[in-house]
């Protein structure tokens, strides 16, 4: 369970922020694809989910846990309840779902306006014993509603995971994700070349250069949303359709060719003339 910097002493003599921030320069300049998987029971925290996290490339890294018992978040359970559910705010939250709290605070506003103070003190010990006797529960209650912010599932739902993947077929996925990631990267890399025949071309990111394989693909006869994510279907279409897709490929060369010329035709002053006179030789 990897927590990442902790600031200490030993951290600052081992140089782990250093390290850690080596491992960020060298994925931003990574290529090929990457996977961070969170294994059955495992946890990732901290500075070490901050060194792993698939936003430091999203063209290349891509983000999976498995399903049920792993977690992960830059806050532990204890340190998030501790920071976003204070005592104050258990306090609250009894006041508002316990049964004999609810009671005893309508007892207490009608004992402010006829009773006496007596009895004003009596309702208010019975108040402060029974938070006392709930805060731990609530405690416990607060540390486990944190804890489901950082199961697969909510990873997933907000979007830090691209999907939850069992143990037991995770070396079957991953095999069949990197080849299809291996290939399309290939013909993405195909894309971005082929835009880079001048300066008034605008060259794709790598993430437009996968759109437009995916349009490529959603053009195709009987192919879904749903067949784009799975590996092995991708993958076979590529190689059924590989002449196809070279073919789209020198077609968006064509593109960006004639949108060079017309951008040097239309253009003022020497750059229209001597952009035309070298179009005519």
């Amino acid at each position: 369970n990897w927590r990442g910097f902790s600031g200490g002493q030993r951290d600052m003599f081992d140089e782990v922020l250093k390290y850690g921030s080596l491992i960020v320069d060298a994925f931003v300049a990574y290529e090929q694809p990457v996977f961070v998987f969170i294994p059955p029971f495992a946890e990732i925290r901290g500075g070490a989910w901050v060194v792993l996290d698939a936003s430091i490339n999203a063209n290349v890294m891509e983000m999976y846990a498995a399903s049920g018992s792993a977690r992960g978040g830059v806050l532990e359970a204890n340190g998030a309840a501790s920071v976003k559910y204070r005592t104050k705010d258990l306090i609250a939250t009894m006041h508002r779902l316990d049964e004999k709290l609810i009671d005893l605070d309508k007892q207490l506003s009608q004992a402010e306006q006829s009773t006496a103070e007596s009895r004003r003190n009596e309702i208010k010990e019975a108040i402060a014993n029974r938070e006392r006797a709930l805060l731990p529960v609530y405690e416990q209650i607060s540390v486990q509603f944190c804890e489901l912010h950082d199961t697969p599932g909510r990873m997933q739902a907000v979007g830090v995971i691209r999907k939850q993947v069992d143990w037991s077929t995770s070396r079957t996925f991953f095999y069949w994700r990197l080849r299809r990631k291996l290939a399309e990267f290939d013909l993405r890399k195909k894309i971005i070349e082929a835009s880079e025949v001048g300066r008034g071309v605008k060259s794709p990111t790598p993430l437009e250069a996968s759109d437009m394989i995916k349009q490529w693909f959603m053009e195709s006869p009987g192919m879904t949303e749903e067949k784009w994510e799975d590996d092995k279907i991708m993958l076979a279409w590529m190689g059924q359709n590989h002449a196809h897709l070279e073919s789209k490929v020198i077609e968006y060369t064509k593109e960006c060719v004639v949108q060079e010329v017309m951008q040097v035709m239309t253009a003022g002053g020497n750059t229209a003339k001597i952009g035309t006179r070298g179009i005519v030789e």
